[in-house]
C-alpha cells in the first residue's frame, strides 16, 4: 500500500482519497487502534442525495492496517463496512454499544433486538389493546407475528415456555390447527408421488415411514423393527387399535398397468403378471411370520398369531378393474390389496375429521400419532 517511510497520517490522507466522490460531502476518520504493528483506522463517510444535494445517510468503514518493514498493507478481510441505510447498522451498533456500557444488560448472555424508542412506543400500546380488541384482530395478529418468527433461531421449548401458560382451549386449536397442515401438506406430497409415474418404491416407503396416519385411524401404532425373520425384511408392521393385533405393510409403486387382465373366454378378471408376484411375497411373508411366532412373542413382545397383510399398489383403473379388485379381495385369506388412489381417500378421509370444531376434539382422540 505505502512504503514504511510513510507516517500514519499518509495512510489516512490514501484512504480518504479512496473516497474521493462526489455524492460524498465530508470524510470523518478517528484511529481506533495505534500500533505498533496492527492499526486500525474508522473512516465515516456523508453521503448526500445526489439529485438534491440533502443529506442520504453515513457509510462507516474500519479498516484494519499493518505496518511491516516493507510498508503498510492493508488487510481487508480483516475490514469491514456498515451502512446507514434501511437497516441502519450503524446506529443499531451505537445503540448495542451504549446499553453495553451503561450496563442495562445486567450480566445477561444471548441475542440482542435493537428498536428504535419509537417503535417501542408503538409496542408497548399495542399490548395495551389486545385485551380489546376482537378474536378475529387477535388471530390477524397471530399470523402476522408467526410468519415473521424465523424458526432457525427459535426451539420448541421456546414454544413450550409460551404455551404452558396460555388457554387450555386455545391450546387444542392451536395443536389440531398444526395437525391439519402437517397432514395436508403431507397428502398433498403424497398426491404428487402418486402422480408422478417413475417415483420409486423408496419414495413411497419414506414418506409413509413419517406419516402412518394415512393408513387409517385404525391403527394405533408403527413397530419400528423391520427384520421379523431371519430371511425377510418387511416394509412396516402395523398395530390395530381395536384387537391389538399385527398387520403387515407392503408397499409397491403407484404404477398405471392394470392390476386385472380380462379373459374373454370366461367373461373373467384374474391379476396381472406385476400382481401375482406380490400376492406370492406377501403370502410367503405371512408363513414364515407365523413360524417364528414363538421367538417373535419371546423376543419382542408381540403375538403374530392371524396375522394379516395389507398391499399398497398400483392404481384404480376402470370401474371394471375396481370391481374386480374388491371381488379379488373377497376371496384373499388374510391379505388385502389396495391402491394408491384409494389410500389417498384414506388419507383424504382422516384430514376431513378436522372439519369442524365439535368434530375435531373427537377424531383427534382417534387418530394415531
Amino acid at each position: 500500500m505505502l512504503s514504511s517511510e510513510n507516517t500514519l497520517d499518509d495512510v489516512k490522507v490514501r484512504i480518504r482519497k479512496t473516497y474521493s466522490n462526489p455524492n460524498v460531502r465530508t470524510v470523518t476518520q478517528a484511529v481506533l487502534k495505534e500500533g505498533p504493528r496492527a492499526f486500525k483506522i474508522a473512516t465515516l463517510l456523508e453521503v448526500i442525495n445526489p439529485q438534491n444535494g440533502e443529506f442520504h445517510h453515513y457509510s462507516l468503514k474500519i479498516d484494519h492496517i499493518n505496518k511491516t518493514k516493507g510498508g503498510w498493507f492493508a488487510k481487508p478481510e480483516k475490514s469491514v463496512r456498515l451502512e446507514g441505510k434501511e437497516p441502519d447498522e450503524i446506529e443499531n451498533l451505537y445503540k448495542f454499544l451504549h446499553a453495553a456500557y451503561d450496563n442495562e444488560f445486567d450480566e445477561k448472555s444471548g441475542e440482542l433486538h435493537l428498536i428504535s424508542g419509537h417503535e417501542y412506543a408503538k409496542l408497548e400500546n399495542l399490548l395495551e389493546a389486545i385485551p380489546n380488541i376482537a378474536n378475529t384482530d387477535k388471530l390477524q395478529l397471530i399470523k402476522s407475528i408467526l410468519s415473521g418468527i424465523d424458526g432457525s433461531k427459535s426451539s420448541s421449548a421456546d414454544f413450550v415456555s409460551i404455551f404452558e401458560e396460555s388457554n387450555s382451549e386455545t391450546l387444542k386449536h392451536i395443536a389440531t390447527a398444526s395437525r391439519m397442515i402437517e397432514y395436508s401438506k403431507s397428502l398433498d406430497e403424497l398426491k404428487l408421488l402418486v402422480q408422478e409415474a417413475s417415483t420409486p418404491e423408496r419414495a413411497f416407503q419414506k414418506h409413509l415411514e413419517v406419516n402412518p396416519w394415512m393408513f387409517g385411524s385404525e391403527y394405533s401404532e408403527l413397530l419400528p423393527r423391520k427384520t421379523w425373520t431371519r430371511d425377510d425384511r418387511l416394509d412396516y408392521m402395523l398395530r390395530k387399535t381395536v384387537d391389538d393385533y399385527l398387520e403387515i405393510v407392503e408397499i409397491k409403486t403407484a404404477f398405471q398397468e392394470p392390476l386385472f387382465l380380462h379373459d374373454p373366454s370366461h367373461d373373467s378378471y384374474y391379476p396381472s403378471s406385476k400382481l401375482s408376484p406380490v400376492i406370492g411375497q406377501v403370502t410367503r411373508y405371512i408363513e414364515e411370520v407365523e413360524r417364528n411366532r414363538d421367538s417373535i412373542l419371546a423376543k419382542d413382545g408381540f403375538d403374530t398369531l392371524k396375522i394379516r397383510a395389507r398391499v399398497i399398489v398400483g392404481r384404480d383403473g376402470s370401474t371394471e378393474h375396481q370391481v374386480a379388485l374388491r371381488n379379488f379381495n373377497a376371496h384373499l385369506h388374510r391379505i388385502e390389496i389396495i391402491t394408491y388412489d384409494q389410500l389417498l381417500r384414506i388419507a383424504e378421509r382422516v384430514l376431513s375429521m378436522f372439519s369442524s370444531g365439535a368434530e375435531v376434539q373427537e377424531a383427534d382422540d382417534e387418530i394415531p400419532f
